[in-house]
């Protein structure tokens, strides 16, 4: 297995990884930005504020998106441990 077959695997993981991420994150994010908004407005500074329901929303995020994750990364592996050729010279 050469140098570039090396760098294709890594960069189509680190792909994988990102598509999978990416809309966890940006719920967490988004959930973030409207709880900041409300506390600047409300004057309430409380750290559980902040934290438990941005918990809550990642936690239903990856529960109802659990599906398409899954399907995602089954179609990812099989296509990489579908052809083993690639990885034997």
């Amino acid at each position: 297995m050469g140098i570039d077959e090396v760098v294709q695997l890594g960069r189509m993981t680190l792909q994988e990884i990102l598509i999978l991420a990416a809309p966890v994150l940006g719920i967490a994010v988004v959930v973030s930005l409207l709880i900041n908004v409300v506390q600047v407005v409300t004057s309430l500074q409380e750290t559980t504020l902040s934290t438990v329901p941005r918990l809550l929303a990642t936690g239903a995020a990856c529960f109802f998106m659990m599906p398409w994750m899954w399907r995602h990364l089954t179609v990812f592996t099989t296509h990489v441990l579908s052809d083993f050729n690639v990885y034997l010279h």
